[in-house]
């Protein structure tokens, strides 16, 4: 890895359940994204938008429940509108990722 290179962030444990429903899509141009639309609760909400603001720019590794792993860059939360139950959530977001790759789930940390 070069040393300008950021290392990959993994997608925090506590957040690992808002992915299970994840779509993965691959566009014209071969590349692929991935999507998915949540209701989510107000603390949430800030905790995703904090760690989105970390990561931007940089490799987040998705690892499935399975054991596979993709790397990609997490796009900006997108509000979606109200939420189905706004008694328990703040609303309705798409968390979404562009140029997924297949990853072998190894992190390699800066040479020694």
């Amino acid at each position: 890895m070069p040393l300008t290179q950021n290392p990959i962030v993994e997608w925090p444990k506590e957040f690992q359940h808002l992915l299970t429903e994840i779509q993965i899509a691959t566009c014209e141009e071969g590349k692929r994204t991935g999507h998915v639309d949540i209701d989510i609760d107000p603390e949430t909400l800030f905790l995703l938008n904090d760690f989105e603001a970390r990561v931007r720019h940089r490799q987040v590794r998705l690892r499935s429940e399975g054991g596979e792993c993709l790397v990609g860059e997490m796009n900006t939360l997108v509000g979606l509108g109200a939420a189905a139950d706004p008694n328990h959530h703040a609303g309705r977001v798409r968390i979404s990722f562009h140029d997924l790759l297949d990853d072998d789930c190894v992190d390699r940390g800066p040479p020694r």
